[in-house]
Parts: C-alpha cells; structure tokens; sequence
C-alpha cells in the first residue's frame, strides 16, 4: 500500500527561534494523541514544515484532525517525486487525472524552489508543468486569481520534489501547552467557553474551574459546564475538571452582605478561590469570559474591586469582545446548544436584583469582616472534586445512558 503525506506549515511558529523545537514536540505530540487510533503514523517535524506519514486511514480523516489543531497554518496532501521534469510532469498529470473537471473550471501552478541548483527556476517549472496540463486538459482555463485548481510544485533543497493540490487552513495560533498553563473560570454560559478557546489557540493549556451550588444548581447544570470542557477538549488534550462547592459561601454572603454588594463579594471569593487552585496545579493565569460592561460585575470599577484580592494575572480574551462576536464564536466551535441549554449556574441563581456597578473598596472589606473569609476558602479548596475530561466525554455519556434503556 502506497504511503500517503501531509505537509504542515507552521505559520507564526516559523518566526520563533532557538527555542523552535518545543514548540514543534507540542505539535507533535498532540497530533500523536489525536491520531492514536491510526496505526503505524509517523511524524517528522523539521525547521520548516512537519510532514505526517501513514498507510492505511483516508486524507479525510487527518484533515478533519488537523483543522481543529492550534498552531498550524495550512496543511495539505502531498505526493513525492524524484526531482526530474519528465517525472514531476507525470505525477501531475496523474493527479489532474484523478479530478472531475468541468467545463468552466480553471487552474493555475505555483512553483517554489528552495533548491536552487535545480535545473530550472519557478518560472520555468510553472510553463512547462502548466503546458503539459493546458494541453491535456484544454476544456481548462488558466487563472491566476482564484483559480479551480492550483497545483504546488515544491522543489525542496535536500529531498524530493513535492506536488499539492489541495490546501486546507488551519486553526493559526500556537501549539497548545506551549504558552503555560491557565485555569478558566468555567460557567454554562456562552462567554468561559470561548474565552478558553481563544487562550487555547494562543497555545495555553487549560484546565476549568467550575462553581456549584447545590441544592441551588441542578445536577444538570453541573453536566452541562461538563460538556462544554468536552468540547474545549477537542482542541487541545484532555481537561482537567474542578467542580467547587460554592453554596455555603453564597449563603454566609446573602447573610451578611448587602444584596447590591453580595456579586462583588462574591467574585472576589473565587478569585480567592481560584489563588489557591494556581498554587495547588502550578498553573500560571486566570482566565475567564468577561466582557467589558457586560453585567455590572464588569465594569472597569467593580472589577478593580474585585481583582484587588489577587495579584495572579487575569487573562481575559473577551474583554472588548461583542456579544454577537462571541454568539458567532459559539457556532463555530459547537459551543452553543450547549450553552443555550435552561440551566441555571451558581451566579444566576444568587443573581442581586439592583447591583451596584461602582462598588467602593473599603465597603467591601467591611462587609467581609463579618464572614470567615479564610476557611470558607478552604474547605472549598479541600472539598473540590477534579476528574479528567477529555473530547469523548459527551459520546460516552450518551452511550451509557443508551444501555441503560
């Protein structure tokens, strides 16, 4: 069985330097794990590109892996011929022959050339291989803008000549756990799960952080934040999962704390919260989904309040981010059923009915005297529960609930 190719581009990797080759092992790596079913795949990563070998799995199969992984380009199937005209003339023509061309369809060849003893430059390549194909095919315009069909010849320096016919994007950014590690504040709404995302594709691993409240929040609630790590789990590897208990703080907080001041009280307990989960994982940020002006707990004010309690960085991806923007975002990753789903999360549910939107700091502190601020910390750190996630999660969970009809 012939051995089939894909070539990686890397894109913004290709500007990194000495340090190159981690981010080129985080690549592979995660394509190793999403490929572990394919049998006898073989990666090699070089300063360029990052070629994948394989016998028996289709190109669709890879290519549906490789779109959703960050840090690549573009990638495409490639097909290796000995660096000689006659032979790279072949191998077009065979592959053109492999096409259901149409009349109307139109084609173009780009060369590049990085071996520049080859007997012949771009230009020269691109006549005689667009000659031999216009000949062949003369229902077939040639068009250099947007053309049907563009053929890649690839004149390498050191190996073979490589064709391309086909080019698929790929997901940009950088390789995921190449830019350390950060904890996302993980809610069941639209916002977190873009939020992580989008630090995902700038190459962070991430791991969530869930707050449940019950009896206050249903057990579906907890499965949907749940569901939506799955799906954050195909983009990079399997996630870890912190479920914390929040609805002892959330009671001592509508006790003793004005209700217009009870929000503000309570995001600065799980910024405390998430401290000490950094420390506990050794990861290195906060992440979470807050949009600049969103709800009153996000304006530029409150949130000053709030982050006075840590001095951990916040990476918040969404902040001068549309809600249309991250509705459409949602689509795209296959987020929003899930989000849109009626269950209520923990901040919904002890959601104040007139928030104060410029909460003043020393208020605060002094509604905070009359709660046991460290160990209610504590015994929710101590009472958290991690499971690992990973992106079959939802599948598995709809095929026990199958065998139990």
């Amino acid at each position: 069985m012939e051995e089939k190719q894909i070539k990686i581009h890397y894109g913004e990797l290709s500007t990194k330097g000495k340090n190159r080759k981690m981010f080129q092992q985080k690549m592979a790596e995660q394509i190793r794990h999403k490929t572990k079913h394919i049998e006898r795949i073989k990666i090699y990563p070089n300063r360029d590109f990052m070629f994948i070998k394989w016998e028996q799995a289709s190109y669709e199969e890879l290519i549906e892996v490789l779109k959703d992984i960050p840090g690549i380009s573009r990638f495409e199937p490639v097909y290796p011929v000995a660096k000689d005209m006659d032979a790279i003339k072949k191998r077009a023509l065979e592959l053109f022959s492999e096409l259901n061309i149409q009349d109307g369809e139109s084609f173009k060849v780009v060369a590049k050339r990085s071996d520049k003893e080859f007997e012949l430059d771009t230009y020269a390549i691109q006549r005689e291989v667009g000659d031999v194909i216009g000949e062949a095919y003369q229902n077939l315009a040639v068009k250099m803008t947007r053309p049907t069909y563009k053929l890649t010849v690839s004149i390498h320096l050191k190996d073979e000549a490589y064709l391309s016919l086909l080019s698929s994007p790929g997901l940009q950014g950088m390789p995921y756990g190449s830019s350390g590690r950060g904890m996302l504040m993980l809610s069941g709404g639209f916002d977190s799960p873009i939020a992580g995302y989008l630090m995902m594709r700038r190459g962070m691993e991430i791991e969530a952080v869930h707050f449940s409240s019950p009896p206050y929040t249903s057990p579906q609630a907890l499965e949907k934040a749940k569901k939506l790590t799955a799906k954050l789990a195909h983009f990079g590897m399997p996630i870890k999962f912190h479920n914390v208990p929040f609805a002892k703080i959330q009671e001592e907080i509508k006790a003793h704390v004005p209700d217009s001041e009870s929000m503000t009280v309570m995001r600065r307990f799980m910024l405390r919260i998430m401290d000490q989960l950094i420390e506990q994982n050794n990861a290195d940020a906060i992440v979470n989904g807050e949009s600049l002006g969103q709800v009153a707990s996000q304006t530029i004010k409150s949130m000053r309040v709030i982050n006075e309690v840590t001095s951990t960085p916040i990476f918040r991806p969404l902040i001068a981010t549309d809600k249309n923007e991250i509705i459409a975002l949602a689509e795209k990753i296959d987020t929003f059923d899930i989000s849109n789903e009626p269950y209520e999360d923990c901040c919904t549910v002890f959601a104040p009915t007139a928030p104060h939107t410029k909460p003043k700091q020393e208020k605060i502190e002094d509604y905070e005297l009359a709660l046991d601020v460290e160990a209610l910390v504590k015994d929710a750190v101590e009472n958290t529960h991690i499971e690992k996630i990973d992106e079959d999660y939802i599948k598995n969970q709809e095929a026990d609930f199958a065998n139990l009809l």
